[in-house]
């Protein structure tokens, strides 16, 4: 294969993204910091709750880079520089973390803490709230092992994702591609392993321990799960902003975009049976550490949510993309992936709210603007990535793949 040195990439869609995001990041951590004047409770709940959704799109971005450096194929050859550029806000994220450090150390000073293994009186035998279900978690649940693990988490995320991105770019600048796609390769398989791993204990961490009492071994593949989905969604939304520019116009067939399509439909149904499975498994259990978690998220007008999840997350999107014919359309795609996209933080709100707020009507407006201000930040850095290098790895051997695919709008 002909080695070519290919320029950064100027494209105005790229730059309305990045605007869109600074004024989203703006508004948001503008009403973040109003909040956290007026209410600082309420302000360290709603962002915890804003980091634990925002956190899907550059993990989710992370995961399917590795799976496609693994895997090769089309669809990721194609999406390849939209991954990486979004893995790539993972090392700013790891500063977005820190308010969620700090509630873990209780530094706010609240009277209980946002986490309750945090709460010394819990922990320590003799003490009036002593909870002895609690204190038999420490010290995983400790604030400095907290932090720790989060360092931990990004440091291996970024490293990660800064390794492919470079050895990536190498192919561009000329260096042997088959001997870079093999580094990245070797990289990805050791990668996702501990991917699967870090991932499950951060979603431990950061959402499962707000009730130190409860815990679900699935917890972190549903997280994993909805990471994959929200990724995908993302994706196929940023596609109808590229697929009109001259290198996806020339070097991008309509397979890829099935492709995704068909990943789409897959991750819907993997996040359903995670999801139900779940239940299943708990509920029938009857154990009485356990139920009440669920009963949190039945009582107080969240019901209404559970509906909404059961009908618009799964039965809606699934015969919507049944079918070759819709999956091959980046528009109608496009469309669905929105309604996906829009159920994530539906499903994530189900998730993490009921243990800040009892009932629907006790949502704040910091609740949507932490994710906000957060997704902003996301969508610039991504958009500011996707302008330091050629919108498609050209020199990949995966390329040749690609134009073989055929099916050309």
């Amino acid at each position: 294969m002909a080695t070519t040195t290919f320029p950064q990439t100027r494209v105005p869609q790229l730059n309305r993204m990045q605007l869109l995001g600074i004024g989203a990041a703006v508004v948001g951590l503008a009403l973040l910091a109003l909040g956290f004047v007026t209410n600082t409770l309420q302000f360290a709940k709603s962002y915890i709750f804003g980091f634990y959704f925002t956190m899907a799109f550059p993990l989710g971005c992370l995961g399917f880079l590795m799976i496609q450096h693994l895997t090769g194929g089309a669809w990721g050859v194609t999406v390849r520089r939209m991954l990486e550029a979004g893995a790539l806000a993972l090392p700013i994220f790891f500063i977005l973390s820190l308010p969620v450090i700090l509630a873990a150390y209780n530094t706010f000073g609240f009277d209980h803490p946002i986490y309750h293994w945090a709460d010394p009186n819990i922990v320590t035998p003799g003490a009036p709230e002593f909870d002895p279900i609690v204190a038999h978690k420490v010290p995983w649940m400790s604030a400095p092992w907290f932090a720790g693990r989060m360092l931990i988490y990004f440091l291996l995320w970024s490293t990660i994702a800064i390794l492919l991105r470079r050895w990536s770019l190498g192919q561009d600048r000329g260096d042997d591609p088959v001997a870079a796609a093999t580094r990245m390769r070797r990289l990805s398989g050791i990668g996702v392993a501990l991917f699967v791993l870090t991932v499950t204990f951060f979603a431990f961490d950061v959402g499962m321990s707000l009730d130190a009492h409860w815990y679900s071994t699935i917890y972190g593949a549903h997280y994993m799960g909805n990471s994959g989905l929200t990724a995908l969604a993302f994706l196929i939304i940023a596609l109808t902003q590229l697929r009109r520019t001259a290198t996806f116009e020339e070097h991008v067939p309509v397979k890829p975009i099935h492709d995704l399509g068909k990943l789409m439909f897959a991750f819907t149904i993997l996040w359903t049976y995670l999801s139900f499975g779940q239940y299943v498994i708990i509920w029938s259990g009857d154990v009485a550490e356990f139920t009440p978690w669920y009963l949190r998220r039945i009582e107080g007008g969240w019901l209404f949510f559970v509906i909404a999840l059961i009908f618009v997350t799964f039965f809606v999107p699934f015969f919507l993309l049944l079918g070759r014919k819709p999956k091959r359309n980046l528009n109608y795609l496009a469309g669905v992936a929105t309604l996906i996209l829009a159920m994530r933080f539906v499903d994530m709100m189900w998730i993490i709210l009921p243990e800040f707020h009892p009932t629907v009507a006790e949502i704040s407006w910091l609740d949507f603007a932490a994710p906000l201000g957060l997704l902003g930040i996301f969508l610039a850095i991504w958009a500011w990535n996707m302008q330091r290098a050629a919108l498609l790895p050209l020199n990949d051997p995966q390329m040749e793949g690609l134009q073989a695919a055929g099916g050309h709008h």
